[in-house]
């Protein structure tokens, strides 16, 4: 047996264990900004944006889980759920029957809500109903969640829980996913908000603010090409195009995005530059456009050269070991795969990520990645989203890549 086999033999056996675990839990568990689901604290939680916002970081950043003391529990996240459900279909040898997926998709649908929160099926229903001709659907989080900018509540649809639940419908083969796809492209197209200068569009998070952060714009002009790719409309393409353009026009000249355009999100990390990357590529080649190709080849140099180290370690912030984080090793392995499959140079060996990610924060015994936030202050919580199905889904293009779908 030769190294690649027992390299692919252990992640498979790390993969199937992290999606045995979460299955059992029914894919319920802590997230690390579930901090404003607290039963304890929720009655003072109304009065005080700075309440809340100390509330999520407080949890986030505790030694220790914090849940129980304060009654927050486990939660169901629609994201987490797409995640795992991209990762079935990448490695459907984990189900073969495609019993779990089916189960994965009706738990996304029933979920849907419409652009004001409103949900779109009756807690219970089991969702079979046809949507009305002029329906929006998106998702949001099982969690209220207040940022710096804005306030979102649970459930309230944002567009990049909207991107991955729309991409997991379509990659697994769901029957509706075509009728559900486009009623996300009427909630992007009619309630985001719009920014529009002659570099191009920029949309917003949400309904309810008007931020400009790049790979959440992404998300929505992904959600219109696949739209443009089903045959959903006219003029998809061209709104694509534009918000491609948009984002590639705020790349800084070493090759590098930050967050978005606010003073205070002026600052470059791995995750997001890993979605920008990934994005850029999906619409490039469904458009099939390679006018944005000489971009992507500058974004992926400053990417390897800056966020990875020589051993395949993700950087979270450039020239920063710390914090140590899955989902931004997951999303490394996401993007470099998606680099050799759209024919850019493969800078950084997507398995040698997963190696470091498995001998940093794979807890063998608990089944599960844990988080380890900084030099100092590590934490052993295994977050269901955030670290279990991030992990699963990178794990699961990397098996398909090396021949175990």
């Amino acid at each position: 047996m030769g190294e690649a086999t027992r390299r692919l033999d252990r992640l498979e056996s790390i993969a199937r264990s992290a999606w045995s675990r979460e299955r059992a839990l029914g894919f319920a568990g802590p997230d690390p900004y579930d901090g404003l689901n607290s039963r304890l604290l929720s009655p003072a939680l109304s009065r005080s944006r700075v309440l809340r916002l100390a509330l999520i970081q407080a949890v986030k950043r505790c030694p220790f889980d914090p849940r129980r003391l304060l009654l927050i529990p486990p939660g169901v996240n629609p994201k987490g759920l797409s995640l795992f459900l991209s990762g079935l279909a990448d490695f459907p040898a984990i189900d073969p029957s495609g019993v779990e997926a089916g189960i994965l998709q009706d738990a996304l649908i029933r979920r849907a809500s419409s652009a004001d929160g409103t949900p779109l099926f009756t807690p219970g229903a089991c969702g079979e109903s046809a949507l009305p001709a002029d329906a929006q659907a998106g998702w949001g989080y099982d969690f209220p969640w207040q940022g710096r900018a804005f306030f979102q509540p649970d459930g309230f649809p944002t567009v990049v829980c909207t991107s991955f639940v729309v991409d997991s419908l379509c990659d697994s083969g769901a029957a509706r996913a075509g009728e559900f796809l486009e009623a996300s492209v009427r909630f992007v197209r009619k309630s985001l908000g719009r920014f529009e200068c002659p570099d191009g569009v920029c949309f917003s998070y949400s309904p309810r603010d008007a931020s400009r952060v790049y790979n959440a714009s992404l998300f929505a002009a992904k959600i219109l090409a696949r739209g443009h790719a089903a045959g959903i409309g006219g003029g998809l393409d061209a709104e694509v195009s534009r918000v491609a353009d948009f984002v590639i026009s705020r790349q800084s000249p070493d090759g590098s995005w930050p967050y978005g355009e606010a003073h205070h999100w002026q600052w470059v990390d791995g995750l997001h530059t890993g979605f920008v990357l990934e994005t850029l590529m999906f619409l490039g080649r469904t458009l099939g456009r390679d006018d944005w190709d000489e971009s992507i080849r500058r974004g992926l140099g400053f990417y390897a050269g800056n966020l990875f180290a020589s051993d395949g370690t993700a950087l979270y912030h450039p020239g920063s070991g710390y914090p140590v984080d899955p989902h931004s090793y997951a999303q490394g392995i996401l993007t470099w795969l998606a680099a050799g499959r759209n024919g850019f140079e493969v800078l950084v060996d997507p398995a040698s990520i997963a190696d470091r990610a498995v001998e940093l924060l794979w807890d063998d015994r608990r089944r599960g990645f844990r988080i380890r936030r900084s030099r100092f202050d590590a934490s052993r919580t295994i977050y269901s989203r955030w670290s279990q199905a991030w992990m699963f889904r990178a794990l699961a293009a990397l098996l398909k890549e090396g021949g175990r779908s």
